[in-house]
């Protein structure tokens, strides 16, 4: 127990301790920025285990060829999480979704480090599984649309010059839709109201650890834009 308190101990200082700058916020949302010298024992102390950490951190897991940054109607780096999540999955879902403030940073071009997954995807949010029947697939659609685009696969959706939904070229099995997603979402996350109370299958795997596991077993990654939202 000592030994797993001091772990935890060290780990909680590794974020916090080599700062020399912090932020302190008041009820009025003004902050001040307050400065204090590095703590030079402390910051001996937790050296070995930061450098461990770095270098598990620094690992090159692949290259991209290009950068990935988020946006709308799709993106880059959109299409490329969603699509690769779906691909490790598309035995049992039939589409996947996202949301773009879920995605927390780029994904550069050149090296792709361990930190930048994470960095990518901080949270430890599970992928899982729910049904739709038709109508509360066609309040998704209603939905990615009225956003004006959140990341997705599996579907591509045409639109008027409205925003009414004109065609979707997902062939629907027994008027249920199977659509993999993140649990936060699952719950109503980012108001997606058409999610809940729905049961959820777990499939056991982190967002972030999916990402992962893809760029481990390639070599060279890259994306593309196809107009899986489009006008007429």
């Amino acid at each position: 127990m000592k030994l797993k308190f001091l772990s935890t101990y060290i780990v909680a200082f590794l974020v916090t301790a080599c700062t020399t700058q912090y932020n302190l916020h008041s009820h009025t949302e003004k902050s001040m920025d307050v400065k204090a010298e590095e703590d030079s024992i402390v910051s001996a102390m937790i050296a070995p285990y930061k450098a461990g950490i770095d270098s598990v951190m620094n690992e090159v897991l692949c290259f991209s060829k290009i950068e990935m940054t988020k946006g709308q109607p799709e993106s880059l780096l959109g299409n490329f999480v969603t699509d690769l999540c779906l691909e490790q999955f598309s035995s049992k879902a039939d589409i996947c979704i996202m949301n773009n403030g879920g995605l927390r940073s780029i994904l550069p071009k050149g090296k792709i480090t361990r930190r930048d997954i994470f960095k990518l995807m901080p949270f430890d949010n599970e992928l899982v599984i729910l049904e739709l029947d038709t109508v509360d697939y066609s309040e998704l659609l209603q939905y990615i649309t009225h956003r004006g685009g959140e990341p997705f696969s599996g579907v591509q959706i045409v639109m008027d010059k409205e925003g009414k939904i004109v065609s979707q070229n997902l062939k629907i099995e027994n008027n249920i839709v199977k659509v993999l997603t993140s649990d936060y979402l699952a719950n109503g996350g980012d108001k997606m109201s058409f999610f809940q109370n729905k049961n959820q299958e777990k499939v056991g795997l982190k967002i972030r650890d999916a990402i992962l596991n893809y760029c481990s077993v390639k070599d060279t990654i890259t994306s593309k834009t196809d107009n899986r939202l489009s006008y007429e």
